[in-house]
């Protein structure tokens, strides 16, 4: 049994919940097990800023005794989930990766937390991230960068990146992030994970520090589509205390993704069940010829697990995309953090602190405009370009994972900041609030993960989520991703 345990970085919940609730392994088991890897991996990955290791012994024992009595509360039951350290747990410190914040200890549990603790999951610790979110790599001048578990050299991307490095080093099994400019899909992409940034409104941003509003979203990271799609069901939903939240009824995502590979094993043709699309315009004018190599053999992998319906299609109105998602992005954060800016300007780190005064220049003209105006015309350009498919597909990063120290990368002949290369395919869905999957597509140079984004219709996760786990089980991913160089 511990020998099983020890290997539990080659786990994932749809295989270990089975375990549990079969009585084969115990909790307390995995909660040791989990907490052994991260006391061996964190010193050298810079995953975890808070670890609640005595919390969730106590909560473990208790998930134990719950399941002796006959009351196994679902497959998120006594599974190890960590949190960005700005999605607050009672009696818990949430920094938000910022030194302003240091001692701040919430005395109430976010929605999400209070979903998840429902369902049975065991919050294992909080993840280091981008200094109050605002930033794509992880770098961290006050608790130190998270490590990409592929190569310590080098990003895990952000700013949810500690989250992503927990999930594809084994130290948790699933982890909630934040995704305003791609905060989820990058750092899944560069680490080589699932990460999803649902819908608008799909679940509820309280008790999460935010950083623009109008574009924040929460979704999960994890190592399959499966146990994405058994994680967003315990925290979907409408919410009274988000006025963002969205009363959408949520479906059983595993009942769904179910549904789809039994039609999958009993039809005999299970061909053209899917339709994709492949946007013209925009996320191929600027990308490494190694990603969009990795990019190409993706395309060509999808008829062997069943999608052959693949065609180019366009997209109106990309022009405006980098003006709209800068001028919400960096105005709201600017308004979000004015009275910090004003009082303790000085303790941001120096790249959010620039990033906060570029927001302050940003006009009312042309934020209003971004706001009311321009990202409803992207919005309904992608909604026209989908009509006729299930999804569009495109890259989630034009480079793969840049070295902790870079700041600049040569793409096609040109030098541009890492900032900027890592998030220029993800904020469209951001400012659109288009759900948008990251799904792991292959290595570069055999040695670096890069992803591909699954994007849909709003509220159609569930499509997404069967279209990934499709894919996912034919080629068996979540046994092909795993990290290996300090393992």
């Amino acid at each position: 049994m511990k020998g099983t345990l020890l290997d539990i970085n080659s786990l994932t919940i749809k295989h270990l919940s089975r375990l549990i609730a079969s009585r084969e392994i115990s909790c307390i088991d995995v909660i040791d097990a989990t907490i052994e890897r991260i006391q061996r991996l964190n010193p050298k990955l810079n995953a975890f800023i808070t670890i609640l290791d005595d919390q969730a012994r106590k909560e473990a024992k208790h998930a134990d005794s719950l399941i002796k009595q006959g009351k196994y509360l679902g497959p998120l039951h006594g599974i190890p989930v960590s949190l960005k350290d700005l999605i607050y747990v009672n009696g818990v410190k949430s920094t938000s990766g910022s030194k302003i914040l240091a001692d701040f200890v919430p005395n109430y549990d976010s929605t999400v937390t209070r979903k998840l603790k429902k369902a049975g999951a065991i919050i294992i610790g909080t993840n280091n991230t981008h200094e109050f979110a605002c930033g794509i790599t992880n770098i961290n001048p006050h608790y130190g960068s998270s490590k990409n578990p592929w190569d310590p050299t080098r990003m895990s991307g952000g700013s949810s990146g500690g989250s992503a490095v927990a999930v594809s080093s084994g130290m948790s099994l699933a982890s909630i992030g934040t995704d305003t400019s791609g905060s989820i899909r990058v750092p899944s992409s560069l680490c080589g994970i699932f990460g999803l940034k649902p819908t608008y409104g799909r679940v509820s941003k309280y008790g999460v520090m935010p950083l623009a509003p109008s574009i924040d979203h929460i979704g999960p990271l994890a190592r399959s589509a499966w146990d994405i799609g058994v994680v967003l069901e315990a925290i979907a939903g409408y919410d009274r205390q988000d006025s963002s939240s969205a009363r959408v009824p949520v479906p059983s995502y595993l009942n769904e993704i179910s549904s789809s590979e039994r039609k999958s094993n009993n039809s005999k043709d299970s061909n053209n069940r899917f339709k994709i699309g492949i946007p013209k315009q925009f996320f191929f004018d600027m990308i490494h010829p190694d990603v969009m190599e990795v990019f190409r053999e993706f395309i060509d992998r999808l008829p062997g697990s069943g999608i052959t319906t693949i065609s180019n299609v366009d997209v109106d109105g990309t022009d405006k995309i980098i003006e709209t998602w800068r001028a919400i992005r960096l105005g709201e954060s600017a308004a979000t953090h004015n009275e910090w800016m004003i009082s303790r300007r000085q303790d941001y780190g120096e790249d959010v602190r620039k990033m906060l005064e570029k927001g302050q220049e940003i006009s009312a003209v042309h934020y209003i405009n971004a706001l009311t105006k321009w990202r409803h015309e992207i919005r309904d350009a992608f909604l026209k370009a989908m009509v006729e498919y299930d999804a569009l597909l495109v890259p989630t990063t034009i480079i793969p994972a840049p070295f902790l120290d870079q700041k600049e990368v040569e793409v096609e002949g040109k030098t541009i900041e890492v900032y900027f290369s890592l998030n220029r395919l993800t904020t469209v869905f951001d400012i659109t609030g288009l759900p948008a999957l990251n799904v792991p597509a292959g290595l570069v140079d055999s040695k670096l993960p890069v992803g591909v984004q699954l994007v849909g219709r709003p509220f159609d996760e569930a499509r997404l989520l069967k279209i990934a786990y499709t894919y996912e089980k034919h080629y068996n991913l979540s046994e092909q991703f795993i990290p290996t160089p300090i393992m």
